[in-house]
């Protein structure tokens, strides 16, 4: 996906289940964060999934995703 200008990215490898996009929202919006794109491509039993917000991203949401059960890895882009 190509990188929004003025975009904070986060980028997560998660297991391929329903839902897993849904969470990984309500964790941004829970900072009030706005999502400005999204790219999620699954193969098999694994996802990857990037997000483009508006603003920085705190730790605190970093550690929220990476706490969803199913995420294997969460890392922010800046």
């Amino acid at each position: 996906m190509p990188r929004t200008k003025d975009a904070f990215r986060l980028a997560v490898v998660n297991s391929n289940v329903p839902n897993m996009l849904g969470q990984i929202s309500s964790e941004l919006a829970k900072a009030g964060l706005n999502i400005i794109d999204m790219l999620n491509k699954s193969r098999g039993e694994l996802a990857y999934t990037l997000v483009d917000v508006d603003k920085d991203i705190p730790q605190s949401i970093i550690d929220g995703v990476a706490a969803i059960d199913g995420v294997l890895a969460v890392r922010a882009i800046g």
